[in-house]
């Protein structure tokens, strides 16, 4: 794997949401075994091709007879001698005819050699060409599932850097929270030592400090947790230090612009349904050409030897070794497979029909996903309106209850309370910010926009 990134695990690593797509579009180990796909698809043209080249074997044999096989030859010379003297009425009265023998015969020397070249080559065979196809084909399946495999890292890269942008600002502010109360409990604990606060107040308030403290831990915790779903996503180790240099301000907030006319021909996963139909449809017309006879072209070239003595063997002149060759063409006709093949051409158009239903449902899958997206961006966007008013009126409340507070004119159980408010209300703010721009996401991935390499 290659990166354009300079990794080091000592150096803290600047990243903007770009930034970790790239480094995840070369780095991410899924993607990685896609491409990897992509070069067996490639390899797979080659094969096939290759079933259109001469195909040439040679060949060295020796072979030593120990015990030479023996061979039984018809008396056919005794039967033909008999046969003209009767003809010619050479044979004297009552002459016995013998019946035919047999004579015992090795045929083989004890020693014999071979050697040779066969060479094929393909003149006509309808599947080859459908083969070829076919094998392009799937190297083209195979770039679209690539595609698919890119956009599914995309969403999974961009939802996890807002988690951590998020979590972060939640981090953040808990610790500026955590100051405040702090801050708080020691002048309530001053008081309490002159008697101008109750031990009530110093009790309530170290409950909310403990909450708080244990809020940052968890948050803290949370924070490493997402920090490294992020460099999973993206292929990185776990151990290179990295800060993200995008803020919240880049998430948008107004709605995602729709490209015109169908949304599912922009998906990838339509292109890989539609694939899939066109290789049916090449193994149904490779079944049809199997029907069709196939030529070949074959050509013999070589030696043969036979003798008792190995050293004459040996001996490579034409004495001993002598040259023969042949050049033919062979016409294959199928005639009866016992149905074979209509069996298989009617379950692929069996399984044509199923990938159409899923392509018909996978277009009505799209225009619900769209219609869903658009709807939460929309409650998206209005609740982060809301909670972004709701954060400025509770921090109000909290000021102003705090101050009446230090002022001696109110209670500290109603800076406990407004403090809780204002912890709330920012959680639902982050909560909504988050929910907003993994909507966008969603929505931008239904309408086939959100990566187009």
């Amino acid at each position: 794997m290659s990166t354009s990134f300079e990794v080091l695990s000592q150096e803290k690593l600047g990243l903007s949401l770009n930034d970790c797509i790239s480094y995840a579009l070369e780095n991410n180990e899924q993607l990685e075994i896609a491409r990897l796909d992509n070069e067996i698809a490639r390899t797979q043209i080659n094969e096939t091709l290759a079933r259109g080249l001469p195909q040439v074997n040679g060949s060295v044999g020796l072979v030593k007879n120990f015990e030479i096989q023996t061979s039984f030859i018809q008396d056919f010379i005794s039967p033909a001698v008999y046969g003209v003297l009767i003809d010619e009425s050479l044979l004297p009265d009552g002459t016995q005819i013998p019946e035919p023998q047999t004579f015992p015969a090795a045929f083989e020397t004890e020693y014999s050699g071979q050697a040779g070249l066969t060479a094929r080559q393909l003149i006509f065979d309808g599947s080859y060409f459908v083969g070829l196809k076919a094998a392009q084909t799937v190297k083209l399946l195979s770039q679209r599932e690539q595609k698919q495999t890119e956009v599914q890292i995309v969403e999974g890269v961009s939802k996890a850097y807002y988690l951590v942008l998020i979590t972060k600002e939640n981090l953040d502010f808990l610790g500026r929270n955590f100051g405040t109360i702090d801050t708080l409990l020691q002048e309530t604990e001053a008081m309490y030592e002159v008697g101008f606060a109750e031990k009530i107040d110093v009790s309530r308030l170290k409950i909310q400090h403990n909450n708080i403290k244990t809020e940052l831990k968890n948050n803290t915790e949370l924070l490493i947790t997402s920090l490294n779903l992020l460099k999973f996503q993206m292929g990185m180790p776990l151990n290179q230090r990295i800060a993200l240099t995008d803020d919240l301000s880049n998430i948008s907030l107004t709605p995602v612009t729709e490209p015109g006319g169908e949304y599912h021909v922009n998906r990838p996963e339509y292109d890989v349904l539609q694939t899939n139909k066109d290789l049916i449809d090449l193994n149904i017309k490779n079944f049809q050409s199997q029907y069709i006879p196939n030529i070949y072209a074959n050509f013999n070239f070589g030696w043969t030897a036979g003798t008792n003595s190995f050293s004459r063997l040996t001996e490579f002149n034409d004495q001993t070794w002598f040259r023969y060759s042949n050049l033919g063409v062979t016409l294959s006709i199928p005639i009866f497979d016992g149905l074979s093949k209509r069996a298989n051409i009617q379950r692929n158009r069996i399984q044509k029909q199923q990938v159409e239903e899923s392509i018909s449902q996978f277009e009505n899958n799209v225009d619900r996903e769209v219609a869903e997206a658009k709807v939460k961006v929309d409650n998206a966007i209005r609740s982060v309106e809301t909670q972004s008013e709701n954060v400025e009126l509770a921090e109000e409340v909290y000021e102003m209850t705090k101050a009446k507070y230090q002022e001696g004119i109110g209670s500290n159980l109603e800076v406990i309370e407004a403090n809780t408010s204002l912890k709330e209300s920012k959680t639902n703010y982050l909560n909504a910010l988050y929910e907003a721009a993994t909507s966008q996401i969603e929505l931008k991935k239904a309408l086939g926009t959100l990566y187009n390499n």
